[in-house]
């Protein structure tokens, strides 16, 4: 089973509960960091030197007029 394979299957899920359960919320984490920002990952996986770049989409997601946190 691939990322995307999980990724997929987990928004499938999200999109198919949603109607039930309004505060159900999922982030896909390439909107976070995209694929395109591999080369700012020290040892091509941990972010370690991007957190507050991803802080900053995630709390735009989040806390946006119609985010999960608002």
């Amino acid at each position: 089973m691939s990322l995307k394979v999980v990724r997929d299957e987990l928004a499938r899920i999200v999109a198919a509960r949603r109607g039930r359960d309004s505060h159900l919320h999922s982030l896909d984490g390439r909107d976070l960091l995209g694929p395109h920002e591999a080369h700012d990952l020290a040892d091509g996986l941990h972010p370690t030197a991007v957190y507050r770049r991803m802080g900053k989409r995630f709390a735009a997601h989040a806390f946006a007029d119609d985010g999960p946190l608002r």
